[in-house]
This record gives structure tokens, C-alpha cells and sequence, in this order.
């Protein structure tokens, strides 16, 4: 049991300093896909938008329905050093 507990540490902790790291980059990607994650029922952060990077890679972000509801497929957003989200006015 105290095996599993420090396992969920270890995961959070990495999880925590993913977000930080992806926080400071900048970069410019297109809406590819977005959809709600049913598994994640009672998450505030259960939906998810999926954006195509100017150099090829995917990017998966974890939002709120407020937020998840400013993108639109196909249209392209930058994201600005220091922020999680890109901004929904930069859309193209």
C-alpha cells in the first residue's frame, strides 16, 4: 500500500514539473482535435485539445469547459513564455 502512495507521489511531482517546463516554451500550433475525457467524470480538467506544432509535434493540454470552449479546430494559436494555455485572441 505505502508502495502505490509513493508511486502516486512520484507521478504528481513529475506531472508538476512537466507543466512548468511546457509553461516556459513558446510556440505556435493548429487545432487538430478536441473531446472530453469520459474517464475523468469528476476532474475539473477532463477536457483536452490537441495541438500540431509548427515543427510536427503534437501537444496535448488539459483544460476546463470555459477554455476548451474558446478553440476551434483548424484555426491556429500561439502560446507566450509563462503561460499554460495559448492565448484564444492570437487564432489565424
Amino acid at each position: 500500500m505505502l508502495d502505490i502512495i509513493f508511486a502516486l507521489f512520484d507521478i504528481a511531482i513529475v506531472w508538476q514539473i512537466k507543466k512548468r517546463w511546457e509553461t516556459r516554451k513558446e510556440w505556435s500550433g493548429t487545432v487538430e482535435k478536441k473531446k472530453e475525457d469520459v474517464t475523468r467524470a469528476l476532474s475539473e480538467f477532463k477536457y483536452i485539445v490537441f495541438f500540431r506544432t509548427e515543427e510536427g509535434k503534437m501537444k496535448k493540454l488539459r483544460m476546463g469547459k470555459q477554455d476548451f470552449d474558446l478553440y476551434r479546430e483548424g484555426r491556429r494559436y500561439t502560446k507566450k513564455a509563462g503561460q499554460y494555455l495559448p492565448d484564444p485572441q492570437s487564432a489565424i
